[in-house]
């Protein structure tokens, strides 16, 4: 074993394991790689491959990869499924029967994270250890065989606990994340990097995730750093034992996404701050972007550094073809939509199939109705969403306030935006679990925070400054709803810096008189995320308030907006009247442009 310095900080190299018999030797990184000065050591039994001269003949490396399938391995309906990962199967399958009998070819698969988190394949989650069953996705991945997957921001939505279940139980490929400081939980079980063995061509790659809309439970702690100075003191280590270096990202594109929150570095950014052409290729998620549709774009190689994402849901599946020769490596990009795919109808039978029916009886329990009323017609939740009172937006505020409360939470009101729905109810039919998971797939959490008189009229007035005007481009904005305690009117102005919110009142009391008092404030983890751009562009115009809970110091409880709202649906029989889905006059919209 080579020596390290004592007390200086090492990456251990080990043996991984694979998801199928016969498939590339991997090596594993362990240990801490956001230590500064990290060196390297490597056991005497471990023989490192030595570089791989390719002469005359070029080796193509054929990758392919996916990210943010968010659990969409089929879409699951009442009478019919339409399969989705086993159309991916279909084509590993594919390119790996192309490369196996090929000594100048090969091939890998690889997850860009956030595998779970947003279908009905989350109930075999559980919320605890106890009512774990399993962990669909890295099942399915091991039954196909793919090489590597990075964790995601949403992995970890149900704590390390379930997330190390999940990995022991169902991953049977190597789970990397280099700037993830190691927690107990999971710290024999996530890795810096891994290096693989494809017929003598060593493939080193790098895990990162993003710490943006991350959470954690008490006793679940953990800690994402900065990605680029991990890089560069990784990347050295890596590239002495690769021919060939790849980045499996969970960063986002660039931080001007406007998709999902960004920290520390997108993709770009990392490939900026790099030594040029120093990594062979990014593969992206987070940010669900599609990217290189139609073969790999000029401003997607960013010094020298070429980047691809694979979009989200399932949409989209890339490939990549990495020409090696003893110059720099040739690169050739596509997505495919996975629609299209055939489907691998043995994989389906014997892999997707029985876990769809597992989770069926939970999926098809009838949790109520669905007012027929007008006001929660799908296109009144969409326009109202973000233009003016919505009942539905209602509906979920009290609730939220309501079930708060039930559990002890002294809560004066709440607070959500438009993003907490997903999808529109059905006015008028049955409401299934399987519906709810549809309008609400996310777990997003419970956040308290507590707020002045001063600041809450300045959360409120600010609010105004964002609602939708007609004729302006259909933007996320961060528009948000308030619970039944809180009742204004919004004068709506030619110019967007003139909107008002004016006639303020908490529990029909004048805001004004009540200014000393403190307000408790129940909000979602996820609240004006997806905002962040448009606040970018407009505070140049308009005196924004960029509010988030963490800047008030918010509390995440770790309880579930979807399983509190669940057990309000239960109690009401449904949406309906009786249990919040109506219009009350908390909100007035007054048109005060000039005739």
């Amino acid at each position: 074993m080579k020596e390290a310095t004592p007390g200086q900080p090492v990456v251990k190299l080990i043996r991984g394991k694979s998801s199928l018999p016969g498939k590339s030797e991997v090596l594993l990184l362990e240990g801490d790689a956001t230590c500064e000065d990290i060196t390297l050591v490597i056991p005497n039994d471990i023989q490192i491959p030595i570089a791989r001269r390719f002469k005359q003949l070029p080796f193509l490396l054929k990758i392919l990869h996916f990210n943010d399938l968010h659990g969409h391995f089929s879409h699951i309906g009442c009478d019919e499924n339409v399969p989705v990962f086993s159309r991916i199967v279909s084509q590993i399958q594919k390119v790996r029967s192309t490369c196996l009998n090929n000594p100048l070819a090969g091939m890998l698969v690889f997850s860009g994270g956030d595998d779970m988190i947003g279908s009905p394949f989350d109930i075999l989650l559980g919320n605890d250890l106890p009512s774990y069953q399993a962990h669909a996705g890295y099942y399915l991945y091991s039954k196909a065989g793919i090489d590597a997957a990075v964790i995601g921001n949403h992995d970890f939505d149900l704590g390390l606990d379930l997330l190390s279940k999940s990995i022991q139980t169902d991953a049977h490929f190597p789970i990397l994340s280099a700037n993830l400081k190691p927690a107990k939980q999971i710290e024999k079980l996530c890795y810096p990097a891994a290096i693989f063995n494809v017929k003598s061509v060593r493939v080193g790659v790098i895990g990162l995730t993003t710490a943006a809309e991350t959470r954690s439970r008490p006793g679940s702690e953990y800690e994402i750093v900065d990605p680029i100075p991990v890089v560069k003191r990784l990347l050295p280590i890596v590239r002495s034992l690769s021919d060939v270096v790849i980045i499996l990202s969970h960063l986002g594109y660039n931080m001007s996404s406007p998709s999902a929150a960004m920290a520390f570095a997108g993709d770009m950014e990392l490939a900026q701050n790099l030594p040029y052409g120093s990594v062979d290729l990014i593969i992206g998620g987070h940010t669900h972007d599609p990217i290189n549709e139609s073969g790999l774009e000029s401003k997607n190689i960013v010094n020298g550094i070429p980047i691809t994402q694979a979009g989200c849901n399932g949409r989209f599946l890339g490939e990549v073809d990495l020409i090696i020769h003893n110059k720099p490596t040739e690169v050739k990009v596509a997505l495919s939509c996975i629609k299209e795919l055939p489907v691998d109808a043995d994989f389906e039978e014997k892999h997707v199939q029985p876990l769809i029916e597992s989770i069926r009886p939970q999926f098809d329990k009838v949790l109520g109705t669905v007012e027929d009323s007008q006001d929660l017609w799908a296109d009144v939740r969409v326009n109202t969403g973000v233009t003016d009172e919505s009942a539905i937006y209602n509906f979920v505020s009290d609730a939220l306030v309501s079930c708060c409360r039930k559990r002890g939470l002294m809560v004066d009101l709440a607070v959500i935006d438009a993003s907490i729905l997903n999808d529109s109810l059905m006015p008028g039919k049955e409401f299934t679990y399987g519906d709810w998971m549809r309008v609400m797939p996310y777990v997003n959490t419970v956040v308290l925070f507590t707020l002045n008189g001063k600041q809450l009229i300045d959360l409120i007035r600010d609010n105004a400054l964002r609602i939708h005007i007609p004729d302006e481009p259909s933007e996320e904005r961060g528009f948000l709803h308030f619970s039944k305690e809180i009742h204004y009117r919004i004068k709506v102005k030619p110019f967007r810096s003139q909107i008002q919110a004016t006639d303020i009142r908490f529990e029909g009391v004048p805001i004004e008189n009540l200014i000393d008092r403190d307000y408790s404030i129940a909000c979602t983890n996820f609240l004006r995320i997806l905002s962040k751009r448009w606040e970018e562009q407009a505070k140049v115009k308009i005196p924004l308030l960029e509010f988030s809970p963490r800047h008030a110091q918010g509390l995440d409880t770790g309880l579930f907006v979807r399983d509190l709202l669940l057990d309000h649906i239960l109690q009401y029989g449904g949406v309906n009247k009786s249990g919040g889905a109506k219009r009350d006059g908390r909100m007035v919209i007054i048109d005060d442009h000039p005739l």
